[in-house]
């Protein structure tokens, strides 16, 4: 009889009918669940720490924080020059004519469409960059949710082009400060009083919104090639090719409309803040051209539209 207790008791090491606590097996499913468990905010930080080991990302922030305050420059000088000749003889004028602040920041909001190119592919390599250097696999498997692994490097990428647009249009201020000082500048009309802000503000998260449209580019790309040349007609190519079209075809203004709501122009008229509106109010040409917060409407769906199919493109496809 002690024998046969003997056995029973033993029996669960040797495999007989063990239980899931004593085989282990309730331990392994609960380290498999510790394993898979991620945290959003920790799959964001290594998205951060990928993106800081980047050559390109320090080129390319360092580009933007340079290009955004430079092209700034290039348009309050453009004001500058435009106040001190006359429209007549093309001469400068002995006393010059008083600046307009609206045209400044006017300018000011227009020059970033410069920096979004180079925003734009900093967004394509974000993730063609798991590609390439195929760390896309390795990624993947450490985190398998792959929407969550989307979302983490859309956050990142975002986070990284605000603080530096942010940065660069901190210093753009600085720059209309020094060149307009001892300056007579006429102030904002009482309904554009927030447009500075609106500018200073408003470009990083535009510049944001066009790092996540490339990011999804990128996604559905998935080639760094691809996704540039992507982002370059996006931004570039198709406006100019839409705005020849509807000069050259009389026939074709409706194209001017469709022009008008591409990312570029989308960009540069919400960061306008309505003063574009206010000076091309008379001159409406009979088809739809949005206003300024249209314009911001139009430049997220823009964003959400992209990032959308980049994240069902990633989800369902092969990582090759």
């Amino acid at each position: 009889m002690s024998g046969s207790t003997t056995r029973k008791e033993q029996s669960p090491r040797s495999g007989g009918h063990a239980s899931p606590s004593a085989t282990g097996y309730t331990t392994g499913r609960r380290m498999s669940s510790l394993r898979v468990h991620l945290s959003f905010m920790g799959c964001v930080h290594s998205e951060i720490v990928k993106l800081v080991s980047l050559v390109s990302t320090w080129w390319l922030m360092g580009i933007s924080l340079v290009l955004i305050p430079a092209m700034s420059a290039l348009g309050i000088w453009s004001v500058i020059l435009v106040s001190s000749t006359n429209m007549h003889t093309g001469g400068k004028l002995a006393k010059p004519r008083p600046l307009a602040v609206s045209d400044l920041w006017l300018q000011i909001g227009s020059s970033i469409g410069i920096a979004a190119l180079v925003i734009g592919i900093f967004g394509v390599m974000s993730v063609t960059s798991e590609y390439t250097t195929s760390a896309i696999q390795s990624s993947l498997v450490a985190n398998p949710r792959r929407v969550m692994f989307m979302n983490s490097k859309a956050v990142a990428t975002a986070v990284f082009t605000f603080v530096v647009s942010l940065a660069g249009m901190l210093v753009s201020w600085l720059v209309y400060e020094g060149m307009t000082y001892g300056r007579t500048v006429t102030p904002l009309s009482h309904s554009h009083a927030a447009v500075p802000y609106l500018v200073i503000f408003g470009a990083p998260v535009s510049l944001a919104l066009v790092s996540v449209m490339s990011l999804g580019l990128g996604a559905i790309c998935r080639s760094t090639a691809g996704g540039v040349f992507s982002v370059v007609g996006l931004l570039i190519l198709l406006p100019s090719v839409l705005g020849i079209v509807s000069v050259v075809g009389k026939s074709m203004g409706w194209l001017s409309s469709i022009g008008e709501c591409l990312p570029d122009s989308a960009i540069g008229n919400f960061l306008s803040g309505g003063i574009a509106d206010s000076q091309s109010s008379g001159a409406s040409s009979g088809y739809f051209s949005p206003n300024w917060w249209q314009s911001g409407i139009i430049l997220c769906a823009w964003a959400v539209v992209f990032y959308a199919v980049g994240t069902v493109v990633l989800k369902h496809s092969d990582v090759k």
